[in-house]
């Protein structure tokens, strides 16, 4: 307590706990984004038209987001890890604490939330393997979040240590960046595969054309 009132809060410190939210709050986003995308490609529903292209488009935001917000988040965290070790009260600063217990709370409504969602929508006829995949998938990303700064709240480290957890979440968000090139394909890939778009709406428009000048005159173009 008494290290607490003699550090008073700066406005780098307001700066860097939001800075550290946000990008929390972004990287997690993305990734759970990711994640029910690739689900959604895996295991495609018949009932969605658009469905494949729609993830494709989804999972190029994913992945652009994560590369820049989620470095962006380790720095950050880094940085404020660094002065943790250097100046502990800074650990004790009230912002710090007030965004922290109401990460844990957001964690735990996103929990319930998608949940809600994800069961309304198995109960409209979601195919079975997506709804649970999809279950896993939050329970992942909003577990991991509440796991990481209920201990971070406390004044030990957790069973195991915390560099584990770190490394594992980098990999998994590495390895669903490496798995989207190898889902969606590389910029050519996309750049291609718009093209074939355009020549299908190219084709389309023709065809209404065609039967429009057929329906008004009764006969085909001579062109």
């Amino acid at each position: 307590y008494h290290m607490t009132e003699k550090y008073k809060t700066s406005p780098k410190d307001i700066f860097l706990q939001l800075l550290s939210i946000v990008a929390l709050y972004g990287s997690a986003a993305a990734f759970l984004t990711l994640c029910f995308q690739f689900i959604n490609v895996r295991f495609p529903d018949a009932l969605e038209f658009y469905g494949v292209t729609g993830a494709y488009r989804s999972i190029r935001f994913a992945v652009s987001s994560l590369v820049i917000v989620f470095p962006v988040y380790l720095w950050v965290m880094r940085f404020l890890e660094r002065s943790y070790k250097k100046e502990p009260e800074r650990k004790e600063i009230r912002i710090r604490k007030w965004l922290v217990y109401f990460t844990l709370f957001a964690a735990g409504l996103i929990i319930m939330g998608d949940l809600v969602a994800l069961v309304n929508s198995f109960l409209g006829g979601e195919f079975t393997v997506r709804f649970v995949l999809k279950v896993l998938s939050v329970f992942f990303v909003s577990g991991a979040v509440f796991w990481y700064y209920y201990w971070d709240m406390k004044d030990k480290e957790p069973p195991g240590g915390m560099q584990i957890f770190q490394w594992v979440v980098i990999g998994a968000v590495a390895a669903g960046i490496v798995g989207a090139f190898f889902v969606v394909g590389s910029p050519q890939t996309e750049r291609l595969r718009k093209f074939d778009e355009q020549r299908v709406t190219d084709l389309q428009n023709i065809q209404w054309q065609i039967v429009n000048y057929w329906q008004k005159k009764q006969t085909l173009p001579a062109s």
